[in-house]
């Protein structure tokens, strides 16, 4: 059966597992809490660093299935970003069989052996979407990568901003709280600081490439805000001198 395939794969897990980190735990208890379990219409596979989520059944459109997927994919970006963790993910769609059996689970699939192959390939961390299906992703903004795959701005409050804004900051502080387009600007900012901060200090250069190119990114995706957010270190006070926001931007754990 043909499905949606959402495959997501924890970075860094083998070293923490070394290192015998006590973000492990938190992982799994954040993995745990994900909304993506009291959906009906999904089932949910975790063995070791990496997560399936797939559509049971193929009654409902193309879109419906892939906003969902890409919402649960952010709930477990925002999560992880508490605890300094990233992912690489991938939506693709094909062929996918899940059998519950009397002892065990059996599933097997090209979506899922694609995914597997293409992840490790793929240069940054962050969601990517197969360019089969990404134009049933209509709430997101996307960046074509030149190969199979786009790449999705998971952090949607600070690119809601940057098109009100037309670009343009500070804004008045009103427009923060009017609506919900922008409640998650404190995350998304202090997730713009951190890859800011490890491209310029992370030791490791295959890593240190990942942090770069994610942040070249947004950088090209939103150039008018990156010029004054790089001045000022992606400080909240940079959308409105009033703004302080509500995360300690001085309080950065990397580690």
């Amino acid at each position: 059966m043909k499905r949606e395939l959402l495959y997501i794969d924890i970075l860094g897990f083998s070293s923490m597992i070394n290192e015998q980190s006590p973000k492990i735990p938190q992982i799994f208890n954040i993995i745990n809490e994900l909304s993506v379990y009291k959906h009906y219409a999904f089932q949910t596979i975790v063995f070791s660093d990496t997560i399936l989520v797939y559509n049971k059944e193929n009654d409902k459109p193309t879109h419906y299935y892939l906003t969902y997927m890409v919402e649960f994919a952010q709930q477990l970006f925002y999560r992880l970003l508490s605890i300094d963790v990233y992912y690489r993910g991938l939506i693709t769609y094909g062929e996918f069989e899940f059998k519950q059996l009397e002892n065990i689970q059996a599933y097997w699939g090209k979506a899922l052996l694609d995914s597997y192959e293409d992840e490790d390939k793929l240069l940054g961390f962050g969601l990517f979407v197969s360019k089969d299906v990404s134009e049933d992703i209509l709430i997101f903004d996307k960046m074509d990568m030149g190969g199979k795959y786009d790449f999705i701005f998971l952090c949607q409050s600070y690119i809601n901003l940057y098109k009100r804004a037309k670009g343009i900051l500070p804004v008045e502080l009103e427009i923060i709280t009017e609506t919900d387009d922008f409640d998650r600007i404190d995350e998304d900012l202090m997730f713009l600081r951190q890859i800011a901060e490890m491209k310029e200090i992370c030791p490791c250069e295959k890593i240190r490439n990942k942090y770069v190119a994610v942040y070249n990114w947004y950088k090209e995706r939103t150039p008018k805000f990156f010029k004054l957010f790089e001045e000022k270190g992606f400080m909240p006070f940079v959308i409105n001198s009033n703004y302080i926001g509500s995360i300690n931007p001085w309080k950065m754990e990397l580690t």
